[in-house]
């Protein structure tokens, strides 16, 4: 058996979901990992003045709700796969996992600052990512 981009799919947006959730590793370390790592003078131009932009107090709340935006995507997403492929495996975690999703939205639709999202982190980790894996792990069992 052999498990294919679609089938990861939910288990890979939880896994980018929580790198969003990490926001102040996200602001610190904006375009580290490589892009200014290797000064590369053409890039360098723009995402220096971003990334001081990024972390500036004054501008937190333009990049806020488009990081918000984003999350609130996935998480969306997330319920959508989810509801849709495990429910015949576990109707009630599902159940579970998108009353979660829709709270969590809620909150975030909500959030004033970066520091609030990031304080929800682990509200997504233990109910909606890890019972999404889970769900996962079970349909690949089911699978063999």
């Amino acid at each position: 058996m052999s498990l294919t981009l679609s089938d990861i799919t939910p288990v890979g947006l939880c896994i980018a979901t929580l790198e969003l959730f990490d926001t102040k590793r996200y602001r610190q370390n904006f375009c580290d990992s490589l892009l200014m790592r290797a000064g590369d003078k053409n890039l360098e131009h723009y995402l220096v003045p971003l990334k001081r932009e990024l972390n500036a107090e004054t501008n937190q709340k333009k990049f806020l709700e488009g990081h918000k935006a984003a999350i609130i995507s996935n998480i969306d997403k997330i319920l959508s796969l989810t509801a849709a492929r495990y429910a015949q495996i576990d109707y009630k975690s599902v159940e579970s996992i998108v009353n979660e999703g829709k709270s969590l939205i809620k909150k975030l639709l909500f959030v004033d600052n970066f520091q609030q999202m990031g304080a929800l982190e682990p509200v997504f980790k233990s109910k909606i990512s890890l019972p999404v894996y889970s769900l996962f792990l079970e349909s690949v069992k089911r699978l063999r």
